[in-house]
């Protein structure tokens, strides 16, 4: 929440973490599966399963607003969700409403303008670290942090097209470990997040005649997980005294 703050996404954040406290609020009974999720269906999203629940909480306003009390039980009820546990999300996200403006926290998107994805799920990401995965490449499984292996959970938006990283708002393990509720995301939005959590690499440093100093190779990861590869950096400001070596041996000796 703290981080959606500088994204313009405050609101929507505090649902979606509102949303994560609680249990499920779309029921799925064991003899009406498709009919629930067909009726589910409507607020899902492409590329995240957090976007659902925006979209969700969106429609219950909208319908709240426009029918009685007992209307809108009844209309849980016929739509598959739980009544009570969405007056819980209400409740919690109230809660959390006030506890923002109490910080000074801007509750609003800044002219009312839904937020870009980016901005949310880089919100979302910076408390989720630890839940990112990379798609394996010769199956549906995804490599976590520190060597994990994780599926994405069936019921996900991205279940028959998985991204190549997501994230998850936690892992389930049942028979298997499953990513669940969960979301794509791009590798180059982790390097700002982490800062500390990475680990660089180098290789290859050497003398670049044309740039007029030394560059290496460096490859950066987080949890193990490789996100930048082969990136070329200046090498003066990671280890000068080789660099200064190169260059004489390189640049003067040798021509270059």
């Amino acid at each position: 929440i703290l981080a959606a703050q500088s994204r313009s996404c405050v609101q929507e954040v505090m649902i979606i973490a509102a949303a994560l406290s609680i249990q499920d609020p779309r029921e799925r009974p064991q003899d009406k599966k498709q009919a629930a999720d067909e009726k589910h269906h409507r607020f899902s999203d492409k590329d995240s399963d957090f976007a659902a629940f925006i979209h969700l909480w969106n429609y219950i306003e909208e319908q709240q607003n426009a029918l009685s009390v007992n209307q809108f039980r009844q209309l849980c009820h016929r739509e598959f969700l739980h009544y009570m546990r969405v007056r819980e999300w209400q409740d919690i996200y109230s809660q959390l409403k006030k506890s923002a403006q109490k910080s000074g926290l801007l509750t609003l998107s800044i002219n009312h303008i839904e937020p870009h994805y980016f901005h949310v799920h880089t919100a979302l990401l910076t408390g989720l670290l630890s839940h990112i995965g990379q798609k394996d490449m010769e199956s549906h499984e995804f490599t976590g942090p520190r060597n994990i292996r994780f599926a994405i959970f069936p019921h996900s938006c991205l279940f028959k097209k998985p991204p190549k990283w997501i994230m998850v708002s936690e892992l389930l393990e049942t028979r298997r470990l499953w990513g669940h509720i969960a979301a794509r995301i791009e590798p180059e939005w982790l390097e700002p997040l982490a800062g500390h959590l990475l680990k660089r690499h180098y290789s290859a440093p050497h003398w670049e005649k044309n740039k007029g100093t030394v560059i290496a190779h460096e490859k950066v990861t987080l949890f193990g997980l490789p996100i930048i590869y082969d990136r070329k950096i200046n090498y003066g400001a990671i280890d000068p005294k080789l660099c200064r070596a190169l260059f004489i041996r390189q640049a003067l000796v040798e021509g270059e």
